[in-house]
């Protein structure tokens, strides 16, 4: 009863107050534009409500985990599964509440499940990466930005490591060639590593 008290209060403020959309409602007539216009006032509180309730689950969350980790019976999984929640939700739940208070943001409640996922990945690697992240116009697009930029340095470290195992594998049939000795032996050598680097080239 209490937040549907509260939602019943907060929705004669938002009727009372003037909404501006940023939608273009233009292409539709003047019911359907009143209509989706109560709708989009709507969501918007509800998606207000639920960024609350998130935070609040992450303070629970983050308080009965502390507690669990204190006893250290391992049962902090067992408690939450008994009280209906998903390992995956709880989780995402503890990143959010914890990114929220170590980069003291608010835009972590904004975000979808996917980038929060990427941001405590990138998180490991680079602190800094996520401050510019979060303090971006649009931190989707900065993530999708960031990501590719390294992605694009990953593929550049994989060539570079291709090219040095090539280049040992040339020093060791190199090696053989020079020795000038060319045993069974030394001749399977060469076309096992030749057999190598082929598959290496390819």
């Amino acid at each position: 009863m209490g937040l549907l008290a509260n939602y019943k209060k907060s929705e004669v403020v938002i009727k009372k107050e003037r909404f501006e959309s940023s939608f273009d409602y233009a292409e539709f007539n003047e019911e359907d534009k009143e209509n989706l216009i109560e709708l989009e006032k709507k969501a918007l509180h509800t998606g207000n409500l639920l960024r609350e309730n998130l935070k609040e689950l992450g303070d629970v969350f983050l308080e009965a985990h502390k507690i669990f980790s204190n006893n250290k019976n391992g049962m902090f999984g067992k408690w939450y599964e008994s009280l209906g929640f998903k390992k995956d939700f709880v989780y995402l739940c503890l990143d959010r509440r914890q990114l929220s208070i170590q980069y003291n943001s608010k835009e972590i409640y904004k975000l979808p499940d996917r980038v929060i996922k990427d941001i405590k990945k990138i998180e490991k690697e680079n602190e800094e990466i996520v401050v510019e992240i979060l303090e971006a116009e649009n931190p989707r697009e900065k993530l999708k930005e960031i990501k590719e930029s390294l992605n694009q340095n990953k593929t550049k470290e994989n060539k570079d490591s291709r090219k040095e195992k090539i280049k040992e594998k040339l020093i060791k049939i190199s090696k053989i060639i020079n020795s000038n000795v060319f045993s069974d032996e030394k001749l399977l050598r060469l076309e096992n590593i030749l057999l190598r680097l082929e598959e290496e080239i390819l």
